[in-house]
C-alpha cells in the first residue's frame, strides 16, 4: 500500500452538481478492502465518533433512515432500565429532545444517488467548553452503468449544522463538509482494491494553503478509517448478548461458564451508552474538582475520583429504572456499599440524595474530611464476618472486633465495588438477607479471594462444577478432566508477555483470573436463584464487570408484574430462612473442602479480620491539606 497522497486522478475527483467547491484533502490508493467493508467502518465512525476524536464522549444517533443504528429512543427501550420519574438535570449544552434535531439539505454529486440519511449529536467529554454540534450524514451509492453491483463506489458525507468557522466546536474541522469517497478499482485479480480519499467543503474564509492543524485532522481521519478496515470485517460490531438466566430467554446456568467476556457482547447491555455518560458528565461538574484538589498522594488522583463518579453514575441510573424514584428507592431500604474505602462512592450518593451507608473494616481518614458532621454514622468501621462463619464458630471468637454478620434490612440494595474478599460472598449475601427473594446487588470483582478470604486462582472447572453442569466441565477440562493451566510463554520474552497482558485487559483470555473470578461470583448467584446479568462498566480500570443481581425482579415487582408461587409479591415475601440457608450450607460445604472445611475456613476469616482492623487506613486523600 502506497503512502497518503494529495492528488486525485479525475475518475476519483469529487463534483458537486450545485458546483460547490468540494476540494480534495488527502487520500490512499490500493485499499485492499471490499465495498461492504467500507460501509461497515461508516457504520461505526458514525456512531463511536470518539474513534476519531479524543475530545469527544460518543454520538447520538437521532435518526437513520435506514434502521441499522439504534436511536436514543430505540436504546432505552430496548434497556427496560431508564428512569422514569427520576431524571438528572441535563449537563451544560446536552439536549434530550430528539425532536430539536433538523435535517440539512442533501447535496447533489455526478453520478451518485442518495441512498440513506442519518441525522446525530455529537457529544463532547467538556459540554461546559465546547457545545454538543448536530451533523447530517448522507450516503450515496454511484449510479453509472459501468460499475457493477459488488463494484460501486461509495460517498459519506458529514454536513454539520453550524453556518461559520467562528461558530464551529473546538473538537470539528473548521469546513462546511466532510466527505469520505470509496472509489473502486477493477482488480485483475480477485483482490478487491480501492482508492480512499477524504474531501471537504470550506467556508468562504477558509485559508488556502489549509492551516497545518487542519491538514494533520484530515490525514488523522484517513488513517483511522483505513486502519479499522484493516479488521477482521464485522469485528466492529457489538451484538447483544442473551441475559443470564433471564425471563423469555433460552439462556441455562452453564452459559456462565462459556459466555464471552468481551467488550463488545457487554457493552451497554443493561443501560444505553448516553444515560450513564450524562449523568456521570452531571457528576463530574459537580464533585470531581474539588475531590481531586485535595489529593495530594503519590497515586494519580483522576483514576480513582473519575472511578467513583463513573459508578455512582451508573447506579443513579439504574436505580432510577428499577425503583422509578429517589423517594421509592429510600422507602424500600437504600443502600449498603460493603468494603467501602475511603468511601468517596457513598459520599457522592448520598450527595445526590440517595439513602445509604458503608462500612469497611478500616476506617479511613478521609471520612471524616468527606463527611464530617454532616453525615455522621453512614461509615463504620466494621468487620463483616458471614452469619454462617459466626454460626460455624460461635459468637466468642470474634471478641473485640466489631462485627456485621452480613445480613441487611429487606430489599437493600448491596453495593460491592472491588471488594476483594467479600466479592464472592455478595451474592451469598443477598441470598441470605433477602430470604426466597434475595436482595438486588451489583458486584464489582477486582481481586481474586475465596469464600475463607485468603487469596485464590478460580479455574473454569469449578465454575462448571458450582453451576452443576456436566457438559460445561467437559468442554472446559483436559482429557484427564482437570482444567489446563494458562499457556506461559517458555521464553518469558516481553512481545508475549505484553501480548497475553493486552488480552486480559479487553478480557479476552477466558481463562484469566479475573474472568474466572467474574464468573465463579455469578455462578454462585445462580446456584441460589438469583438473576443475573452482567455488563462492562464504563470505568477507568480493567477490572469493570458488573454483575447485576435481581434487576428484572424489582422491576417487576415496582410495575407490579411479578408474584411468586404462594401469590405473595416479592419483597413482601416472609423469611423462607431455612429453605434459603440450607442451599448456603451445601454450597459452603462444596466450596470450602479445599481450606479444611466451612469450620476451618471461618477461623482463618477471623484471623484476617483482625489484622485488618489492626491499623488505620491513609484513604485515598492525605490529610496534610485541609479541606474548606
Amino acid at each position: 500500500m502506497s503512502e497518503t497522497e494529495n492528488v486525485l486522478t479525475p475518475s476519483h475527483s469529487l463534483t458537486a452538481s450545485d458546483g460547490a467547491p468540494w476540494q480534495i484533502a488527502c487520500s490512499q490508493s490500493e485499499v485492499k478492502a471490499p465495498l461492504t467493508q467500507f460501509l461497515e467502518v461508516s457504520n461505526l465512525l458514525l456512531e463511536q465518533v470518539q474513534l476519531n476524536s479524543t475530545h469527544l464522549f460518543r454520538a447520538d444517533i437521532l435518526r437513520d433512515t435506514s434502521g441499522k443504528l439504534e436511536t436514543l429512543a430505540e436504546k432505552e427501550a430496548r434497556s427496560q432500565c431508564i428512569s422514569r420519574n427520576v431524571k438528572s438535570d441535563a449537563p451544560a449544552g446536552v439536549v434530550d429532545d430528539v425532536a430539536t434535531a433538523e435535517q440539512a439539505v442533501p447535496p447533489q454529486f455526478e453520478g451518485f444517488d442518495l441512498h440513506r440519511t442519518i441525522v446525530r449529536r455529537l457529544i463532547p467529554r467538556k459540554p461546559q467548553l465546547d457545545k454538543p454540534l448536530e451533523q447530517s450524514c448522507f450516503i450515496y451509492y454511484s449510479n453509472t452503468s459501468e460499475t457493477s453491483s459488488t463494484q460501486k463506489d461509495a460517498l459519506v458525507v458529514y454536513i454539520p449544522h453550524c453556518t461559520s468557522s467562528d461558530a464551529m466546536p473546538w473538537y470539528h474541522p473548521k469546513v462546511r463538509g466532510l466527505a469520505y469517497l470509496y472509489s473502486s478499482i477493477t482488480p485483475p485479480s480477485s483482490t478487491i482494491t480501492a482508492t480512499l480519499s477524504i474531501h471537504y467543503l470550506p467556508f468562504p474564509d477558509t485559508p488556502i494553503p489549509l492551516p497545518d492543524r487542519l491538514t494533520r485532522t484530515f490525514q488523522s481521519l484517513l488513517k483511522t478509517i483505513i486502519r479499522l478496515l484493516k479488521l477482521p470485517s464485522k469485528s466492529h460490531q457489538h451484538p447483544t448478548p442473551p441475559h443470564l438466566n433471564g425471563a423469555n430467554t433460552t439462556s441455562t446456568p452453564s452459559d456462565i461458564s462459556t459466555h464471552p467476556l468481551t467488550p463488545s457482547t457487554l457493552k451497554d447491555t443493561i443501560l444505553p451508552q448516553h444515560t450513564v455518560q450524562n449523568t456521570y458528565t452531571l457528576l463530574k461538574q459537580r464533585y470531581a474538582a474539588s475531590l481531586i484538589s485535595h489529593w495530594i498522594e503519590k497515586t494519580e488522583p483522576s483514576k480513582h475520583v473519575f472511578e467513583d463518579l463513573s459508578i455512582a453514575a451508573f447506579l443513579i441510573e439504574l436505580w432510577g429504572g428499577m425503583y422509578g424514584s429517589k423517594v421509592r428507592f429510600n422507602e424500600i431500604a437504600g443502600f449498603v456499599d460493603i468494603a467501602c474505602g475511603n468511601g468517596v462512592l457513598v459520599y457522592i450518593l448520598r450527595k445526590e440524595g440517595w439513602r445509604g451507608w458503608g462500612f469497611d473494616a478500616r476506617r479511613r481518614r478521609t471520612w471524616d474530611v468527606l463527611f464530617g458532621e454532616e453525615m455522621e454514622g453512614c461509615l463504620q468501621e466494621r468487620v463483616c464476618v458471614p452469619r454462617p462463619f459466626l454460626d460455624a464458630i460461635g459468637v466468642g471468637e470474634v471478641d473485640g472486633v466489631d462485627v456485621h454478620d452480613g445480613v441487611f434490612e429487606r430489599g437493600t440494595f448491596i453495593v460491592s465495588n472491588h471488594a476483594d474478599e467479600l466479592t464472592c460472598w455478595t451474592p451469598i449475601l443477598a441470598a441470605l438477607s433477602g430470604g426466597e427473594g434475595s436482595l438486588p446487588f451489583l458486584a464489582i470483582p477486582c481481586c481474586s479471594h475465596g469464600l475463607d478470604g485468603g487469596r485464590k486462582r478460580y479455574t473454569l472447572k469449578e465454575v462448571a462444577e458450582s453451576v452443576r453442569d456436566t457438559s460445561a466441565r467437559t468442554s472446559s477440562a483436559g482429557e484427564d478432566g482437570v482444567e489446563e493451566e494458562e499457556a506461559q510463554s517458555a521464553t518469558g520474552d516481553l512481545k508475549a508477555m505484553r501480548a497475553a497482558k493486552q488480552k486480559a485487559s479487553v478480557h479476552g483470555d477466558d481463562k484469566s483470573m479475573y474472568a474466572c473470578l467474574t464468573r465463579m461470583t455469578a455462578a454462585l448467584a445462580q446456584e441460589l436463584g438469583i438473576d443475573v446479568e452482567l455488563t462492562l462498566m464504563r470505568i477507568p480500570s480493567t477490572r469493570n464487570i458488573g454483575v447485576v443481581g435481581n434487576r428484572r425482579r424489582v422491576m417487576e415487582f415496582e410495575n407490579g408484574e411479578h408474584e411468586l408461587k404462594n401469590g405473595v409479591n416479592w419483597l413482601a415475601l416472609e423469611d423462607h430462612a431455612g429453605e434459603v440457608e440450607q442451599k448456603i450450607r451445601d454450597l459452603l460445604v462444596r466450596e470450602c473442602v479445599s481450606t479444611g472445611g466451612v469450620e476451618a475456613s471461618a477461623r482463618t476469616w477471623i484471623e484476617k479480620a483482625k489484622k485488618l482492623q489492626g491499623g488505620q487506613g491513609r484513604g485515598k486523600v492525605n490529610l496534610k491539606a485541609h479541606v474548606g
